[in-house]
């Protein structure tokens, strides 16, 4: 299944919104700020809403495994860049295989 660019990008911001909730809500524990948990609460009706409309133009298990790759290697990045964790080669290498993963898809 050739996805083409139009639902490409739906994805990567149902993705980016995705991650966008994953770092505010870090940061709503890390430092107990209410505005992060508030802007999550706001942020996730959208993101499901976005992720249901992928839902249409693709099946669930493309969806699926597409933007939660992504947010996976999104979160990753969030995680090194923004809260400065570090991640072992292995680490590294499971995001690579996970990145692979998403161009396998589409290339079917």
């Amino acid at each position: 299944m050739k996805i083409d660019l139009s639902v490409w990008s739906v994805v990567l911001v149902c993705a980016g919104l995705f991650i966008l909730c994953d770092g505010l809500s870090a940061h709503w524990g890390k430092t107990g700020n209410g505005r992060s948990l508030a802007y999550v609460m706001l942020l996730s009706p959208l993101s499901y809403s976005v992720f249901a409309f992928i839902n249409t133009k693709l099946n669930l298990a493309v969806t699926g495994a597409l933007v939660n790759t992504i947010v996976v290697a999104g979160a990753v990045l969030v995680g090194t860049l923004v809260f400065g964790e570090e991640l072992s080669s292995t680490q590294y290498l499971g995001i690579a295989l996970a990145l692979v993963s998403v161009t396998l898809l589409n290339l079917t």
